[in-house]
């Protein structure tokens, strides 16, 4: 049939699950569940207390007003009994969830996307295929060591050591922390494995967070990665797959940022006790970005048919993003449109009257010409349909909605998504 937003009040926990057999009520459905996982089911709670979310949208069947849930009973439960904390089947367990809603790290959702189905044939086959082995390759293959380290090297989860949180600890405890929250998981995935760690200073060999560079260096280093993230400079679209980690870490190699060989210790030690000496040649601060376009920024040939996003360009580079951010954000967008339409017109392309397929279709005729890689055309297209906070849809909100107002780390952070497009489209 199809996937449906459902209220989680509406979804039963399924009394003939074939986890436990068949019983009387949906509570004693609950209870075998806690009886045969007990670890599991608690372990599964405080992961969805943690992220906020089920990830796998359950299988369910409706039933009149209801719908019973065939596939994903343990996921439901658990989000269940954190939002209705006494209905879990005992006094320790409802204790247990109630400190779980109170420590929830993100708002509890009370609907879930679900797979629903009304043929049951249809639901035991779907069953059969995902919980009965791989049949050969027709169900779902386990995951092999190989490609469990393939997954933690690439996200950085599973890895056994929360990186993101010793890297905040470390930044913390040198009162370097940057202004603003440090991502986590941006965070995580660009220190997913230990080339990406050691390039900054540091190592998680044998499950130790460790310095593998001079103190002070790694500092810096840390410090610089940590404000960048926190400023949506380089964010997770960026960071997606080691060729983006590569070149990022290479911008701040090639910046003097990251510790050098010279500054590497013999043994690595714990982040307490690495020696603090001064560096040999500290990489000079990075000024603040205090206009949309900054002074360094791309020279463009400009021609005199683009005399007024010329003087759009110029005015960016002058008002400051702290005094003027609603004067950013409208031409801004003024200055997207005008390129896009400009570059259109010169190349004679074909496209839709809306300004996120005039973007794509920018985006694909410089890749074509070789202009933008594939990574960045791949970014680019994201932005344009996702309906995210630095996206296209994004920038129309700050022209037309009354309550959606710009802030200095998003405009920073649309230059960083944005600037090589505009630089491209406008050198044609």
């Amino acid at each position: 049939m199809g996937y449906e937003n459902l209220e989680v009040a509406r979804l039963r926990v399924n009394r003939a699950n074939d986890r436990h057999g068949e019983v009387e009520s949906e509570p004693l459905a609950i209870a075998e569940l806690f009886r045969l996982h007990g670890q599991q089911m608690k372990n599964l709670a405080a992961d969805i207390a943690s992220a906020g979310q089920v990830y796998d949208p359950p299988l369910v069947m409706p039933d009149g007003e209801i719908y019973v849930v065939f596939d994903g009973n343990r996921r439901v439960t658990c989000l269940k009994l954190l939002l209705e904390p006494n209905r879990a089947p005992s006094r320790d367990l409802q204790q247990y969830f109630r400190e779980l809603r109170q420590n929830a790290q993100a708002a509890l959702p009370t609907q879930l996307v679900c797979q629903v189905e009304d043929d049951r044939v249809l639901i035991d086959n779907i069953l059969f295929r995902r919980h009965t082995g791989s049949q050969r390759g027709v169900g779902q293959l386990d995951w092999n060591d190989r490609a469990k380290l393939n997954f933690v090297e690439r996200t950085g989860q599973g890895g056994g050591i929360n990186v993101a949180a010793e890297v905040e600890r470390f930044l913390a405890a040198d009162e370097r922390l940057p202004q603003g929250n440090i991502p986590w998981s941006t965070l995580t995935r660009l220190l997913s494995s230990e080339e990406f760690r050691n390039r900054a200073g540091i190592s998680t060999a044998g499950r130790r967070f460790r310095l593998t560079h001079d103190h002070e260096a790694v500092a810096d280093a840390l410090h610089r990665i940590a404000s960048d993230l926190a400023n949506q400079v380089v964010t997770l679209g960026d960071l997606w797959n080691n060729e983006g980690k590569r070149a990022y870490l290479n911008r701040l190699e090639g910046e003097g940022v990251l510790p050098t060989e010279a500054e590497r210790l013999e043994e690595p030690v714990a982040a307490g006790g690495a020696p603090r000496r001064p560096r040999r040649n500290p990489p000079p601060p990075r000024p603040p970005q205090t206009t949309f376009i900054p002074p360094d920024a791309p020279h463009i040939q400009w021609i005199a048919a683009q005399q007024r996003p010329r003087a759009i360009w110029e005015e960016l580079q002058a008002l400051t993003l702290s005094d003027h951010p609603n004067a950013v954000s409208a031409l801004m967008r003024i200055l997207l449109e005008l390129t896009v339409e400009s570059y259109i017109a010169e190349h004679a392309l074909r496209t839709r009257d809306d300004l996120s397929r005039k973007v794509g279709a920018v985006a694909g005729d410089l890749l074509a010409r070789g202009i933008i890689d594939q990574q960045y055309h791949d970014e680019l297209d994201r932005m344009r349909r996702d309906d995210q906070l630095i996206s296209v849809a994004s920038m129309q909100r700050y022209i037309h909605s009354p309550d959606f107002a710009p802030m200095e780390g998003e405009l920073r952070a649309y230059w960083a998504r944005l600037g090589r497009f505009l630089v491209a489209a406008l050198n044609r």
